[in-house]
């Protein structure tokens, strides 16, 4: 199962992380509200880390948890590293959040 990335309609984000990615993540659910995001963008083909400091989590074949970079927090939940929502915060737990998306995913919708 993977995550499931919410645009709320007051502008906040709900990300609802399910099966194994939950449980190697350590988290279920995050949320974050619209006064405290800063940019959001699809990145495609992303390099994956060659160096962090694991907080809680894994880094193996699943980069998944929480991280220290240059002193800020960052969350991941990334195996396959083709899409990628990258999720920049102001005032909030992380800095920086990497989510794996999924080849349908969109980040403006589709028109009728």
């Amino acid at each position: 199962m993977t995550t499931t990335v919410y645009f709320e309609k007051n502008g906040g984000i709900d990300i609802e992380l399910r099966g194994a990615r939950k449980v190697l993540s350590l988290r279920k659910h995050i949320k974050i509200d619209p006064e405290n995001l800063e940019s959001v963008q699809l990145v495609s083909d992303m390099k994956k880390p060659k160096f962090y400091k694991k907080v809680a989590g894994t880094n193996a074949w699943y980069y998944g948890g929480w991280f220290r970079k240059n002193g800020e927090n960052e969350f991941w939940d990334v195996r396959n590293n083709e899409r990628v929502l990258v999720i920049t915060t102001k005032k909030f737990k992380y800095k920086k959040l990497y989510i794996e998306v999924g080849p349908d995913f969109r980040l403006t919708p589709s028109k009728p």
